[in-house]
């Protein structure tokens, strides 16, 4: 499935569930306390077997959020990914 199909999905389904009562600002801060459980979930030698949900999660809130702001997050990220390339890494050129 396409990535900006998985963003309406998943804003739908967030809609259906009434979540859709936050600022952006609160939507973010759940995308952090998404990347804390992620964080927990490698206090180990490695990460447990929950990790991939963690990081899920924290996609999935992402997609949510830029559906709700109306960015095309595939475009976004391939945007980015070029910008990354441009600039190699560290934000340095190479």
């Amino acid at each position: 499935m396409q990535i900006n199909k998985i963003a309406v999905k998943q804003y739908d389904w967030v809609e259906r569930m009434g979540w859709h009562n936050k600022t952006v600002l609160e939507a973010l801060a759940l995308i952090a306390s998404e990347v804390g459980e992620a964080v927990n979930e490698c206090r180990g030698e490695t990460p447990s077997e929950d990790f991939p949900l963690e990081l899920a999660d924290i996609i999935l809130r992402t997609l949510d959020l830029a559906h709700w702001q109306g960015i095309d997050i595939a475009d976004a990220i391939a945007t980015k990914m070029a910008s990354n390339e441009r600039n190699g890494t560290r934000g340095r050129r190479i």
